[in-house]
């Protein structure tokens, strides 16, 4: 059984990819990067390009992921604070960490294409500040379970 069947298929995965966008949208250094964009049709995009890789069927018939994110400035620091995100969607969704390790390695093979800029002011001001509160959160999550 493939990820696509394990987890019910199109509409259970649209929902996580929708989800992560909704939240992108609230990003403080990465929600200029949605300005003007049509928020179910990129998730639908998305979706279509993720379940290919996970099983499902190739609907995608969006662009080149290279081209596509040429001019968007994308830097390391958004990437990576994507990348928690997506995996939190899927695990709190109810995806093994397993598959969505393999969903995560998929994602991180596209790296290279998404990522076209090396830094900005705002992630250079805001990373610390981000460190510390994973930090923090980590140690009241980890206090709560004692």
């Amino acid at each position: 059984m493939t990820i696509y069947e394990k987890y019910g298929g199109y509409d259970f995965f649209h929902q996580c990819i929708y989800g992560l966008y909704l939240e992108m949208f609230d990003h403080p250094e990465i929600a200029y990067h949605f300005i003007g964009v049509d928020l179910e049709w990129l998730s639908r995009q998305q979706t279509h390009y993720l379940i290919r890789a996970i099983g499902g069927p190739d609907l995608y018939e969006g662009g080149n992921v290279k081209e596509v994110h040429a001019r968007m400035g994308i830097t390391k620091f958004q990437y990576a604070e994507i990348a928690i995100a997506f995996r939190q969607v899927f695990l709190d969704r109810g995806v093994s960490k397993e598959d969505t390790a393999f969903i995560m390695n998929f994602v991180a093979s596209h790296a290279p294409d998404i990522i076209t800029r090396k830094t900005s002011l705002i992630d250079q001001i805001m990373r610390p500040i981000y460190r510390t509160i994973r930090k923090l959160f980590g140690w009241i999550r980890s206090s709560k379970t004692k």
